[in-house]
């Protein structure tokens, strides 16, 4: 090995992860041709800080990220690679890069070494008029371990967003598998007239135990976090379990929905700290609840209540949270403009990724009231 091999002089045009000028492909993220030399930034700490690797929560990596432009519509990457089944990535698929039929069940080519794309680097979906969503790996990490769940309901709209555990293996998997099985159920339940707060308890128990039947370590198994919303002309019910949050944004004035399953809300909760120590904490985002084998019992949270105006409803993960916690500093980005859900959701990312684009960033934006019976011939 010579010099220039170990000595980085240069950072992945991505994520930021220092690379050598000669590299192909970045080795954190998998971007082919990297380099683009530069000093590194100097980073400063988001005020939440992440506690240790071992804990159930996703880290932050506090370095300044450049803006990437947001893709136009939702649309396939062209070197996707064919997907398998539960929809990862074939093995034996043609590499992107070098071309070879040797692509592991991990995802990397084996010829190459370079990381495939998963599909789930960006990720857009609407439900008609009623809600969109959107989910993006964000600046810093290799793999999108955030998912959700979208769907039309006869009167209004349902969605789901989960995020996988970052220490625990195999939640990439997880938070897929648990939004696809709390919207089938919600969809099912309230399609049939079951009362929403039932259905929404239905759902996050059925998410439970698919994400508790995954295959894992008893130690370290698979695991979520867990925000749902049912929006119709009847209210808004939300159903929750740990720190994926819900948001209510007006003109009028604008709430968070949940209160987080962590360490620092426990804390707060019983008055043993400030807020502002709690939130300073290296095990603030400690997760007190979470979906997984290694979960205990679970108890999930339902809360349901009917605005006396118009709005939004904002599920969430952390990684768009974690930089805008305020219902006001939400509001301000989402209510400008008189667009649809799809654009009030790509805002939101765009934030996000201004901030630094830290964690995985997943949104869903639902419109209350649910828009009224179209007009249009045939509708």
């Amino acid at each position: 090995m010579n010099a220039d091999q170990h000595t980085p002089v240069a950072l992945c045009r991505t994520c930021g992860e220092p690379v050598n000028e000669r590299d192909r492909f970045c080795e954190e993220c998998g971007r082919p041709d990297p380099t683009t030399p530069r000093t590194p930034p100097l980073g400063t700490a988001l005020p939440h800080a992440s506690p240790p690797p071992a804990s159930r929560d996703v880290p932050s990596v506090p370095v300044p990220a450049p803006r990437r432009a947001l893709p136009p519509e939702r649309r396939p990457d062209p070197r996707t690679p064919p997907a398998g089944p539960g929809g990862g990535i074939a093995a034996g698929s043609a590499c992107v890069d070098c071309g070879s039929g040797a692509v592991g069940a991990d995802g990397y080519c084996e010829q190459c070494g370079l990381r495939q794309p998963s599909g789930r680097e960006h990720v857009e979906a609407e439900a008609g008029r009623f809600g969109a969503a959107v989910s993006d790996l964000g600046l810093r990490r290799s793999r999108n371990e955030d998912a959700f769940a979208l769907a039309a309901l006869p009167a209004g709209v349902c969605a789901v967003v989960c995020d996988g555990v970052a220490t625990a293996p195999g939640s990439e998997e997880a938070s897929r598998l648990a939004a696809e099985a709390a919207l089938a159920v919600l969809t099912g339940r309230v399609t049939a007239g079951v009362d929403p707060r039932g259905a929404m308890r239905d759902a996050a128990a059925r998410a439970g135990e698919v994400v508790a039947g995954m295959p894992g370590d008893p130690d370290s198994s698979p695991a979520c976090t867990f925000v749902s919303a049912v929006v119709d002309a009847g209210g808004i019910t939300v159903g929750w379990v740990g720190d994926s949050r819900a948001y209510w944004l007006s003109a009028a004035g604008s709430c968070r929905l949940t209160t987080d399953d962590s360490w620092a809300s426990s804390m707060i909760e019983q008055g043993a700290m400030s807020a502002e120590d709690a939130w300073a904490d290296r095990r603030a985002h400690v997760l007190t609840a979470w979906l997984g084998a290694d979960a205990g019992p679970l108890d999930p949270h339902v809360a349901a209540f009917r605005p006396t105006g118009p709005g939004l409803v904002v599920l969430c993960s952390d990684g768009l949270w974690n930089d805008l916690p305020e219902p006001s500093d939400l509001a301000a980005v989402a209510l400008t403009g008189r667009d649809g859900p799809l654009d009030a959701a790509r805002r939101l990312l765009r934030a996000a990724l201004d901030a630094g684009g830290h964690d995985n960033v997943t949104v869903a934006v639902l419109r209350y009231p649910p828009p009224g019976p179209s007009r249009e011939r045939g509708r």
